[in-house]
């Protein structure tokens, strides 16, 4: 199993490499060997939107449409891959719910049905929450890669410790860490929004 993990690792890498190199074979071929994570990724943030009217396959779609003019990033490996195809995927949700929302002319804002705070879910403004990712992003990286893919990924510790070549412990760790982070700094930023201007 272990050798078979850091094979498609390998494989993944490569194909990144090839394809910033301008090899859309390549391209091809990794969207083709990761299509079912990306579903996955797809299915668990459309289970968090019950409102959109995409399906699983319409968002990997459109998705993949985004990431191919992403060419010259600078993927480091699998892990960066699905952060990014995740992010994608939220966005166009956003976008959607934007547009929905523009067209019936109201203006609301566009919450996004959290679990980051424990059991209950929590609605948090999506702009706010990514702004936080970003800075949780420029202080540590791989605890932003691990909110990434256990939240809007919808994968289990198990699964990002395999994706991310590290242990579950580590994952776990990671995942407890960040979450207080992003409960701290959405809190900070409530505050800041709803004192008195």
């Amino acid at each position: 199993m272990a050798d078979t993990q850091y094979g498609e690792q390998d494989e993944v890498r490569g194909l990144l490499m090839a394809w910033r190199a301008g090899d859309e074979a390549a391209r091809d071929k990794l969207f083709t060997l990761l299509y079912s994570e990306l579903r996955q990724v797809s299915a668990a943030l459309l289970r968090a939107e019950r409102n959109s009217s995409l399906s699983t396959g319409d968002l990997v779609n459109e998705a993949v449409m985004r990431l191919i003019r992403m060419d010259r990033i600078e993927w480091s490996d699998k892990t960066h891959f699905l952060a990014l195809s995740a992010r994608a995927m939220r966005r166009i949700l956003i976008d959607n719910a934007r547009r929905k929302s523009s067209d019936k002319r109201h203006h609301h804002k566009v919450t996004l049905v959290t679990r980051i705070g424990g059991a209950a879910a929590d609605r948090i403004d999506f702009d706010i929450l990514e702004k936080a990712l970003i800075r949780l992003s420029a202080i540590d990286k791989a605890k932003a890669d691990i909110v990434e893919l256990r939240y809007f990924a919808g994968m289990t510790h198990e699964e990002i410790a395999e994706v991310t070549g590290t242990s579950e412990a580590t994952v776990k760790r990671g995942w407890r860490a960040a979450r207080a982070w992003l409960l701290d700094a959405l809190t900070a930023d409530k505050q800041v929004r709803d004192a008195p201007g």
